[in-house]
Parts: C-alpha cells; structure tokens; sequence
C-alpha cells in the first residue's frame, strides 16, 4: 500500500487559507465597529441636540416664567401698597370717629349734668377770678364782692349740701372784711387829675404874658407908622424890666424851657406813684409823693387855689397805706373743688 504523505505545500495552503481570509473578517468587524461608531455618535449628537434644545426650551419657558411672576410680584407689590394706604386712610378715619365718641360722650355727660354740678362749676369759675384780683392786683373789694355773690347764689340752692364750702366762703370774707380798704382805683384816678393840672398850674414866677399887655399891642395896629414904631419900641424897652410883687422868699427863677422841663418832671414823678401804687410798693409810693410835693411848694404859686388843693391831695394820698398783705382764699377754693368731686362720684 502507497503510503500517503501529505504534501507540504497544500499543508501549507492550507494553514495560510484561515489566515489569509482573517483580514477580510477584521476588516468587516472593523467597518461594523466603526459604523457602530459612527451611528452612535450620530446619535449622542442627536441626543445631544435634542437635550440642549430640551433645556433651551426649558431655560426660555423658566425665563419667561420668571418674567411672568416678577410681573405678578410687581403687581402685587402695588395691589399691596394700596391696601397699606387704604388701611392707613381706615386708620385715620377710624381715629376721627373715635376721637368724633369721645367728643360727643364727653358732651353727653356734659348736657346729663344735673343743675347743681353747673352751680358748683360757675362757683368755682367765680373763686377762681377773685383769687387771681388778690394776688395780682391786690384788689379786695373785688374779691369780696365776688365772694358775697358766691355765697348768695349757694344760699339760694336748697337741695345742694354745701355747709362746709358756705363756711369756708364766710371765713373768707371776714378776713377780708377785717382789712383796711385801700381804693386803689379812686387813688389812680387823683393821681391822673395831679398830671392833667401840672401842665397849667401857676408858677411862683409867672414865665408868660400878662392877657392885658398882648391886648394893648394887638390894638397898637389902628396906629400910623411912626406911633406904632414908637409903642413898640416903648413897649421893648419897658420889657427889659419887670416888677413883680412876690410875697414867698427866695423864688426860683425859671426860664421857659426849665419852666417845661418842670412841669413834666412833675408828671413823671406822679407817673411813678402811681405805678408803686399798683405794684403795693409804699416806700417809692410815699418817696414819689414826697419829691412832688416839694416841687410843688418850691416852684409853684403857694397862692393859687388849684396848687394849694394839689398840696392837700398829695397829703391825703401819702397818709394811705397801700402795702396791705391780702389774704388768700385757698380754703374756699379747696371747698369748692371737693363738693364738686363729691358730686362726681355720687353720679358714677
């Protein structure tokens, strides 16, 4: 039997045919991975593309989202501050109302007072502005006056229980009662008389014409020329000197512009009198009347009926004191305002 024995070059044949046919297959496998590739990433792309145009349609529905609730804000921040105003405007017309009750409450109670809490109102009223006649003006005959009509009209109020406030009214009023009356008003009145006189008051030496010599020169003018010119001359020479007959000794010589200067430092002086008059200040008062009087009786005609009853007076005024300590009436005021306090808690 023929022994076989494989030639080598189809061995060899056929160990190169798988090799031979691999490239092919890498090939194919490799144009397989690579369209595999390429289709997925087209497709990554795709994705890509789809996903960014997903989040750009996103992103512009959420800014137009956003504009949309920045609108709204917006309105709701004006919808808000209108509320705020028209709360504020409720406020203040809720205030108004409130403070319109009180108003009318307070006048409610006011028109509900029973005619005894009016009484005691006007008594007080009345207390009241004869304690400020005391304490500034010092005027006792007002506050007495005032105090008697108070007592009068509590007399006349039966059902009203004001034994206390009565009595301290009464206690009032005997104090001042007990006082020296000073009649400030009839004292101012003198002193005004006293300035108005000054300014004609006659001097110890007269600073003026005597009516009789300027009637003779005014009827001079009948007279021609040369007679008229002579009087007149006659008259001038005649005026350099004057006889007077002066009973008082020692006269002040004034010339006319002293002579004014006089008369209004009279003025002034009773000006000032009666200014301490009204302040109760009696030291300047007296002191004032005083330095008057001595003008008068250096300066001015002792003769003449006016200035000897301006002496008169000035004496008169001096001798009244007008430093009297007016008592107060705390105690009537006191009394008045615990009844009416009384009559409040009777009417809660």
């Amino acid at each position: 039997m023929e022994e076989f024995k494989p030639d080598n070059d189809s061995m060899s044949a056929r160990r190169a045919a798988p090799f031979a046919s691999l490239p092919a297959a890498a090939i194919i496998i490799a144009v397989i991975a690579l369209a595999l590739a390429l289709w997925s990433l087209l497709e990554s792309r795709d994705t890509e593309q789809s996903l960014t145009q997903s989040l750009g349609n996103k992103l512009a529905e959420q800014s137009g989202a956003q504009k949309q609730t920045a609108a709204q804000v917006d309105v709701m921040s004006k919808d808000l501050r209108d509320s705020q105003n028209r709360v504020a405007q409720l406020e203040g017309k809720l205030a108004e109302f409130q403070g319109q009750r009180v108003a009318l409450e307070e006048m409610y109670r006011e028109l509900a007072r029973a005619p005894d809490d009016w009484l005691l109102a006007e008594i007080e009223q009345t207390l009241n502005i004869a304690s400020r006649e005391l304490t500034l003006a010092g005027n006792v005959r007002a506050a007495l006056i005032a105090l008697q009509a108070a007592d009068q009209r509590l007399a006349r109020a039966d059902k009203l229980q004001v034994v206390q406030l009565r009595r301290a009214i009464t206690q009032d009023m005997d104090r001042l009662k007990a006082l020296p009356l000073v009649d400030t008003q009839g004292v101012s009145v003198k002193l005004d008389t006293l300035m108005g006189n000054a300014q004609t008051m006659p001097l110890a030496v007269p600073d003026a014409q005597t009516p009789s010599t300027r009637e003779v020169r005014a009827n001079d003018a009948n007279d021609n020329i040369a007679v008229r010119f002579g009087k007149d001359l006659w008259f001038e020479i005649k005026q350099l000197i004057r006889i007077r007959e002066i009973d008082s000794g020692d006269p002040a010589l004034l010339s006319p512009q002293q002579a004014y200067f006089l008369r209004e430092n009279l003025k002034l002086r009773l000006l000032s009198a009666r200014t301490s008059l009204v302040a109760r200040d009696e030291t300047n008062y007296k002191e004032d009347l005083k330095l008057a009087r001595e003008m008068l009786a250096k300066y001015f005609d002792p003769k003449a009926k006016v200035n000897a009853n301006a002496l008169v007076t000035l004496k008169q005024l001096a001798e009244n004191p007008v430093s009297i300590s007016a008592p107060d009436i705390t105690a009537s005021l006191a009394a008045v305002r615990a009844a009416r306090a009384a009559r409040e808690r009777q009417g809660r």
